[in-house]
């Protein structure tokens, strides 16, 4: 197995901030339109505010602000369920139509997550644009999104034919001076991948102050294929010792429908802290400047 590139990748979503009433204030905001732009005569005054305060500290005077208590009947609406919803569990999601229509919020989905500490995550998803509107968000408020994992992705050279194979043993060798590692065989690391059935196999690699590393196939074809010939889905992955194969992915970015995608493999770095299987956002800076830290330090090894 060649590795022919190794590459970080993180992957923001929500805004964090404290307390409902930030929630309020912050709803109201985009409701209302406002993009950072429009605060270039505060500049100066939230610059010194994050100095002294940090970042949510400079969040704490935008939403003081009176643009932030000009609230209209939707967001009312909106926020009244919302609050009703997170009294008895932790997500709530609304999803806006024409019936946003005239407002941002038409065709956006909001999320807003209770992630307990007294802070809240909202999420904005808007059609033909993605999270995009949660980015202007975040960055009007001038804060981080929080970070939901960090990724190094390893790109192989694929192997005679339309397949591609991982030998995990030497993967494993070289994390040992970054993770505890030293433990863990390459089979285990191939057995994992085939513990469950079609779903991407996943095998926890360390634990290291509050982030989790685990290893996971990436950009390669899906294990079971169905076969038109016999009606019946076969297996395209296969292992021996230490080694998994299987078949390459199409190249959806590529004109020539032939075209294969070069074969990955990932380690991705997240919080230890999960709720309803995933992995809990990482709002706090500091966490994430460790996560992305810990990523690159185990790229540099893999290169």
């Amino acid at each position: 197995m060649q590795i022919v590139n190794v590459s970080v990748a993180e992957r923001r979503r929500f805004v964090p901030v404290r307390g409902w009433d930030s929630v309020i204030a912050a709803l109201t905001l985009f409701g209302n339109g406002y993009s950072r732009a429009a605060w270039k005569a505060e500049d100066d005054v939230l610059e010194s505010i994050a100095e002294s305060a940090g970042d949510l500290g400079a969040l704490l005077f935008i939403l003081g602000s009176p643009e932030a208590g000009k609230r209209s009947n939707l967001v009312d609406k909106l926020l009244l369920e919302a609050g009703q919803t997170l009294e008895y569990r932790p997500r709530f999601s609304r999803s806006y139509d024409y019936d946003g229509a005239g407002t941002p919020f038409m065709k956006t989905t909001v999320d807003i997550n209770n992630i307990g500490d007294d802070m809240y995550c909202i999420g904005l998803n808007a059609a033909y644009v993605g999270d995009e509107p949660e980015a202007g968000l975040a960055e009007y408020l001038g804060i981080p999104r929080t970070l939901l994992s960090c990724t190094v992705e390893v790109e192989t050279n694929p192997v005679a034919g339309n397949r591609f194979e991982f030998d995990f043993e030497p993967i494993l060798r070289r994390l040992e001076s970054v993770l505890n590692t030293r433990k863990i065989t390459g089979m285990q690391v191939a057995r994992a991948m085939m513990r469950h059935g079609d779903e991407v196999g996943v095998l926890t690699l360390d634990e290291i102050r509050g982030l989790c590393v685990r290893i996971q196939l990436g950009r390669v074809e899906r294990r079971m294929k169905f076969d038109r010939r016999t009606g019946t889905e076969r297996d395209t992955w296969s292992i021996d010792g230490r080694l998994l194969s299987g078949e390459l992915r199409r190249d959806y970015g590529a004109e020539n429908e032939d075209a294969k995608a070069t074969p990955t493999l990932e380690i991705v770095v997240s919080s230890a802290q999960r709720s309803n299987w995933e992995a809990d956002p990482i709002w706090k800076f500091e966490q994430q400047q460790a996560a992305i830290l810990l990523a690159q330090r185990i790229a540099r090894v893999l290169k």
